[in-house]
């Protein structure tokens, strides 16, 4: 009779061990899991980096386009109408332009967060 409980017994440790290394497994691949998806954001963060370095850059670039733009047709509107009028011309148009810009800005971020006004 003694030889069946320790049979038991044993048996019990056994699936106490198993159970055991079934659940340190788990956590073992749930903390691999987690490195992974730790190394994909990474890889993600890093490519993401990239693109808004370029994009800093590309605007940059426009930057000192729409500078050279202007200053070009300062010089060419100098001559017609004078050095002040060129520059009230200029600056107007642009201060008209980033105005409606900003208005259709404005309106496109109402839209979003959720005015009743319809985009046309």
């Amino acid at each position: 009779m003694d030889d069946v409980a320790r049979d038991e017994t044993g048996d019990d440790d056994s699936i106490a061990s198993l159970f055991a290394r079934v659940l340190a497994d788990a956590e073992h691949l749930a903390r691999a899991e987690i490195e992974l998806q730790k190394a994909k954001v990474v890889a993600r963060i890093d490519e993401a980096r990239n693109g808004v370095l370029l994009l800093l850059a590309a605007v940059a670039t426009a930057s000192v386009a729409l500078t050279a733009l202007v200053v070009g047709v300062l010089m060419v509107l100098a001559p017609l109408v004078g050095p002040g009028w060129a520059t009230a011309i200029v600056v107007g148009t642009l201060v008209l332009l980033s105005v409606l810009m900003g208005w259709l800005a404005m309106r496109h971020f109402k839209l979003l967060f959720g005015a009743t006004e319809e985009l046309p």
